[in-house]
C-alpha cells in the first residue's frame, strides 16, 4: 500500500504481510464508527485490534467480511456509558 507500512511490517517479522487498499479502507471506516458512535476516541484502536485478530488467518474475502462486519456492530454498539478499565 506504501513504502512507510512495508518498513512497518517487516520490522514486526510480518513476512508476506501486506496491506491492501480495501482493507485499510473499511478499517479506517471501522475506527471512525467506533470514534465517532461510542463518543469516546480510545476504542477506535482497540476495536480495529479486536477486528484483526476476529480476521488473523483467513483469506481475503473472509477478512473483508469481518472488517464489515465489525464497522456495522460499532454502529450497533451505541454510546459508551463509562469509562475504559484497564486496571
Amino acid at each position: 500500500m506504501n513504502a512507510w507500512f512495508d518498513r512497518y511490517l517487516k520490522s514486526l517479522g510480518a513476512g508476506d504481510t501486506v496491506l491492501r487498499p480495501e482493507e485499510a479502507k473499511l478499517v479506517l471506516e471501522l475506527a471512525g464508527e467506533a470514534a465517532h458512535t461510542s463518543g469516546a476516541r480510545q476504542y477506535a484502536p482497540l476495536a480495529a485490534y479486536l477486528a484483526g485478530r476476529a480476521a488473523a488467518g483467513m483469506a481475503k474475502e473472509g477478512r473483508l467480511r469481518v472488517l464489515e462486519e465489525a464497522r456495522r456492530a460499532a454502529a450497533a454498539a451505541g454510546a459508551s456509558s463509562g469509562e475504559l478499565d484497564l486496571g
